[in-house]
């Protein structure tokens, strides 16, 4: 197994599991075992090969040279690199949806500016379904935490203007969303750090 990779095949911040193991796999340039993958990222044999069905499932990896015999490992091989960030894919190899509101959510931000929930929330729908209840949950979350800024607050009435935010000066972390978590908490898995807590405020 090769030693550290170079830095242009790493993601910077925590790393999930699913992530570890794809960094591992684009760091082969032999073909490799499940196991071998297990042991360089330091997980057990059954969530290694869990992730790695997946990714042969969708494509990513394929069998290097012939069909191993029974009772052999069999070797594989990247045979398609989709760059640093770890396909987000099920174990049937079909694409998870688990996350991908507040990714979107994140991009369009970037992508805008200045919005209002409804605008974020239609703009990101146009990745992934996302609600105006659900926009406006996150951009409370990022204003919270100094993220985004409250340009001008939301009217009375049923018919009041909402809210509109921007994202406030350097604060663009990463292509990674901030994710608001169960606990009551934003991590930035940019910064692999917690930048928001209900009980102690902001933390970065």
């Amino acid at each position: 197994m090769a030693g550290r990779k170079p830095i242009h095949l790493e993601m910077k911040g925590t790393k999930d599991n699913r992530q570890l193991i794809w960094e591992a796999v684009r760091g082969e340039r032999r073909p490799f075992t499940v196991q071998q993958i297990a042991w360089a990222v330091d997980l057990d044999l059954e969530t290694t090969r869990y992730c790695i069905q997946g990714l042969q499932r969708a494509g990513f990896i394929g069998i290097a040279g012939e069909k191993a015999t029974r009772g052999k490992e069999q070797f594989l091989e990247l045979i398609k690199d989709c760059g640093v960030e770890a396909p987000p894919i099920t174990r049937s190899g079909k694409p998870s949806v688990i996350g991908m509101g507040t990714e979107a959510m994140w991009r369009s931000l970037r992508i805008l500016g200045e919005v209002s929930a409804d605008e974020l929330a239609a703009q990101a729908s146009v990745s992934a379904k996302t609600t105006q209840r659900t926009a406006s949950s996150y951009l409370l979350w990022l204003h919270r935490a100094g993220y985004v800024i409250e340009i001008s607050a939301a009217a009375s009435g049923p018919r009041g203007r909402t809210a509109r935010y921007r994202l406030a000066p350097g604060k663009y972390t990463g292509p990674r969303a901030p994710m608001i978590q169960r606990i009551g908490q934003l991590y930035d898995p940019n910064l692999g750090a917690v930048v928001y807590s209900q009980t102690e405020g902001a933390q970065a």
